[in-house]
């Protein structure tokens, strides 16, 4: 059975917008645990937009399940992320000013070896994984680094206009988290995926956790944060149709 993980970024981002200590992540990680949420995730960008290193802090001392925090391979985020000890570190790549979003990493490129980083963080019990997109090299690659899973970027089918590119980007995602179970991978999914659009990847019956914030956050506005982590689990375990 497929586990659910609950990115807040979203609610870091409205409070940015007013400059204000409310919402304040930390609460919406209590609402979407008591809900059933098997982890909390939050991006931690070099700027800090959004989340902050206080966020980090508080939600290791309050999240009693699963905290990932993910990060791009920036020396002064890496001693961090060591010092907070989340369950999981998911590396992805971003700008350099660190303005956007982070995003997939391109290990054949990347110029970092990542052997020593992964090292330090399974010294300390943190487990390690990276936002790549659904390609076999780059699930070679994580297995090079010493990743202990992917977290696939499910952009491309999420973003689909026709179901001829949905089934297209689909099977891409097949066959990549085939290749990462064959290397003992953990398989996570994650950008754009929806209430909509989750099913046909919960039938590939290969996805170990999704990773979601965006549409639980749209969802919640309207029913409420509980509710709406609620029926995000339940897709996710293939308990009701949507």
């Amino acid at each position: 059975m497929s586990h659910l993980t609950v990115n807040i970024d979203m609610v870091a981002a409205l409070r940015e917008i007013r400059g204000l200590a409310e919402p304040d992540p930390a609460h919406v990680a209590v609402l979407a645990s008591l809900a059933g949420a098997d982890g909390i995730a939050v991006q931690l960008r070099r700027n800090r937009r959004f989340v902050r290193d206080r966020d980090v802090y508080i939600l290791k001392g309050i999240v009693k399940t699963k905290l990932t925090v993910e990060i791009p391979p920036v020396d002064e985020l890496i001693e961090t992320a060591l010092e907070v000890k989340p369950w999981m570190v998911t590396f992805g790549a971003d700008q350099v000013n660190g303005d956007g979003p982070i995003s997939p990493i391109d290990l054949n490129v990347a110029d970092i070896d990542f052997g020593d980083t992964v090292a330090r963080f399974k010294a300390v019990g943190v487990h390690v994984g990276f936002f790549v997109e659904p390609k076999s090299d780059q699930i070679k690659g994580v297995s090079r680094a010493g990743g202990g899973a992917v977290l696939l970027d499910c952009s491309g089918y999420s973003n689909a206009q026709t179901v001829e590119q949905a089934q297209e980007e689909l099977d891409r995602l097949d066959h990549a988290a085939n290749a990462a179970a064959k290397a003992e991978l953990a398989v996570h999914c994650g950008k754009g995926i929806s209430y909509r659009n989750i099913r046909p990847l919960v039938e590939l019956e290969l996805v170990d956790e999704f990773v979601i914030g965006y549409a639980i956050a749209s969802r919640a506005l309207l029913v409420g944060y509980e509710r709406a982590v609620l029926e995000m689990l339940q897709l996710v375990r293939g308990q009701v149709a949507k």
